[in-house]
């Protein structure tokens, strides 16, 4: 790990790995924070030649570090940066990628906020979904509980849960 926040090395080298994959041309990042994992999904977008990424940070200290680091990369024009909370943020567009990476006790709010914007072939991911850090699991289940969301948990160091919206899809 980067640090005591940023998802791990492993996590990283596997979203970069889905945003090649998958092609996404709109991909929300919720909790920017030092903007490490926002710059590999970019890497990731740069790799495809398309799509942009989306990303906010509530935290106005947080955020400045973040633009600062990412305005100073090779890769800034793949990113747009928002210093809003993601519970009030607009987004124009299908969201083909979500990662759900704010602060814990929203990330079911967020799910909820974009899932009608989600593609229905699209990707949620939640990072912090460890048995250990119970709350994102348990929100994710409850969300494929009541039948929003297909999830699978990957059992990384602090967990992710990777998950489709269940209505639409083809």
């Amino acid at each position: 790990m980067y640090d005591s926040m940023t998802a791990e090395i492993e996590v990283l080298e596997f979203l970069r790995t889905v945003v090649t994959t998958v092609k996404p041309e709109l991909v929300l990042e919720t909790g920017t924070f030092t903007g490490i994992s926002t710059l590999w999904i970019a890497e990731g977008l740069k790799a495809n030649g398309r799509g942009r990424v989306i990303t906010c940070e509530y935290d106005p200290v947080v955020f400045a570090k973040a633009k600062q680091r990412i305005d100073a990369s090779a890769l800034s024009e793949w990113i747009e940066c928002r210093n809003q909370s993601s519970l009030e943020m607009r987004v124009e567009g299908t969201i083909d990628l979500l990662f759900s990476d704010s602060d814990m006790p929203i990330r079911e709010q967020e799910v909820r906020r974009f899932l009608p914007q989600m593609n229905p072939n699209g990707l949620i991911l939640l990072h912090d979904a460890s048995s250990h850090l119970k709350q994102v699991r348990e929100a994710a289940l409850k969300l494929e509980a009541e039948g929003l969301i297909s999830a699978v948990l990957l059992p990384t160091p602090r967990g992710l849960v990777v998950a489709q919206k269940r209505a639409g899809r083809k």
